[in-house]
């Protein structure tokens, strides 16, 4: 790319609204700075979506750019026992029923993101008959009636399974970012145990970190 001050000055716009664009550019994975060299429009083939973990977002939410073909492909849905672990998470009886959603997203025919969602049986049977398109969380407040309050999310590197590496088109040598989110409503339930895998070789995370407060520091730390 042109330096900022000519891209500026072709435009009529203030150098530093430039460099912020390229900023967002860089952000969703369409243009490649590199320190004292320059700005590079990425391969079209290379797209890096960024994740917010900041907020409770969508993948549509993660490819916020015009001309990217985001497509969903439920791989399955069904009912079944919750085991003791999952049970516990969203504040059950082990064996209790669950709706367990497979999905597949994909961006411009690129798998991306392979999710498994649960729900508790009783609140979201519903979810066994419904089409779904576009963002779940959507349909889960417009048809539902949810109450998604906030979530926690944790994530970790790991190498995939045979088969989750299989659907998302990948070696199981190629590292995955597995982010497990659990939604709460306002009185503090939990509705909804979401495990993704992220392919770590396509994706970016980013947390926007608060100030820092020299108080709360512990003694001793920088």
């Amino acid at each position: 790319l042109p330096p900022e001050i000519t891209l500026a000055q072709e435009a009529g716009l203030n150098r530093n609204t430039v460099r912020q664009a390229i900023a967002l550019l860089v952000r969703k994975g369409l243009v490649e700075k590199q320190k004292g060299v320059g700005s590079f429009v990425r391969r079209g083939d290379a797209l890096y979506p960024v994740h917010d973990l900041g907020r409770m977002t969508s993948f549509v939410d993660d490819f916020d750019v015009a001309g990217i073909e985001v497509e969903d492909v439920v791989l399955s849905r069904r009912q079944e026992p919750a085991d003791q672990a999952l049970a516990d998470q969203l504040g059950l009886q082990a064996g209790s029923a669950v709706v367990r959603i497979e999905r597949l997203r994909l961006a411009n025919q690129t798998p991306f993101v392979l999710e498994q969602e649960y729900f508790p049986y009783d609140q979201f049977h519903g979810l066994l008959e419904t089409e779904i398109r576009g963002p779940l969380y959507r349909l889960l407040v417009d048809q539902f009636g949810a109450d998604l309050h906030h979530s926690v999310q944790t994530l970790r590197a790991v190498r995939p399974p045979r088969a989750v590496a299989e659907k998302l088109g990948i070696r199981t040598s190629v590292s995955c970012i597995f982010l497990e989110s659990l939604a709460y409503t306002s009185a503090g339930r939990c509705i909804e145990v979401l495990r993704s895998y992220y392919r770590g070789d396509r994706y970016l995370f980013r947390v926007e970190a608060g100030q820092y407060r020299r108080e709360m520091a512990s003694a001793g730390a920088s």
